[in-house]
């Protein structure tokens, strides 16, 4: 299985992330100094974190796609899940100081300045980060990387969270001081939120979680659909990167030349990686008397 390629696709992916956040850091971060807003500062430092979980997404993809060797006869796509296991302790973290910080400004509240020039550095955000998301949306979509879909489902929070910030610096252009907290405070669950469901997902790939049950599924009824098995048992599966691994045991009648019984499994095999074109699928004949 060549992923050469989808290597190639997962970096480009990290290297765009690395280039977007680097331009949102420097344009929130001069509109938080202009306007002090705790909703910008926030959104801020959540693009602060997310150039060095980015920068740590390329290393891991370029672990990840490296080639099985003697030490890692199964590949080192697990890289990718230690890398959003990692995500998702910096969101965390992040989380939790912007909560103090959105907390000690509800309770004294502040009157914002230069919220206009902010309100268009959030919108030139917004259009930067709906662009990285369609990217690396098409770029999971062809590679199944991991890594790519913990950074998208962060970057769709961060759309949230722009959308937030310039309602709240509307609202503080109002006398509604207390919105801007607020809208800090939310970011702060949508990210908490972001950072739980990577870091699941990626714990049950280094657990080795068995994939969706309509795989175990589909593997029976392809077997089901064959006259000469005469059913399957002892159906494994697991993922480690974007490969997925599944194996099984198939039983023939005992009658049944084994060399004919190879062939049905090589077109079982093939027949599986029609839907499921990355994964590596390994089969046990069992003659049945």
């Amino acid at each position: 299985m060549d992923t050469s390629g989808d290597g190639r696709l997962t970096q480009s992916a990290a290297i765009f992330s690395m280039c977007v956040a680097a331009c949102l850091i420097l344009m929130k971060g001069f509109a938080w100094l202009d306007s002090d807003s705790s909703s910008v500062l926030a959104s801020f430092a959540d693009s602060s974190l997310d150039i060095i979980v980015s920068l740590i997404n390329f290393f891991a993809i370029r672990l990840a796609f490296a080639p099985a060797d003697k030490e890692h006869p199964f590949g080192h796509g697990k890289a990718e899940s230690l890398a959003a296991l990692m995500q998702s302790a910096f969101i965390s973290g992040s989380a939790f100081v912007l909560l103090l910080h959105a907390g000690e400004r509800m309770v004294n509240p502040k009157e914002l300045v230069a919220w206009e020039g902010a309100i268009w550095v959030m919108a030139v955000s917004l259009i930067l980060t709906l662009i990285l998301i369609a990217y690396q949306r098409w770029v999971y979509l062809r590679t199944g990387s991991l890594a790519v879909k913990a950074d998208s489902a962060h970057y769709v929070s961060d759309v949230l969270a722009n959308i937030a910030v310039i309602f709240a610096l509307i609202g503080a252009s109002s006398g509604l001081f207390w919105l801007d907290p607020l809208i800090a405070g939310v970011i702060v669950i949508a990210l908490l939120h972001s950072a739980y469901g990577i870091g699941k997902e990626a714990l049950n790939m280094l657990m080795d979680h068995a994939l969706d049950p309509e795989v175990e599924l589909f593997v029976k009824q392809l077997v089901a659909d064959n006259d000469m098995f005469l059913g399957c048992h002892d159906i494994k599966t697991r993922q480690s990167g974007n490969v997925q691994f599944i194996q099984l045991h198939l039983d023939f009648n005992n009658d049944c030349l084994l060399i004919d019984a190879h062939e049905e499994g090589e077109k079982l095999v093939a027949d599986i990686l029609k839907k499921y074109p990355r994964a590596d699928v390994l089969i046990h004949h069992d003659p049945i008397h």
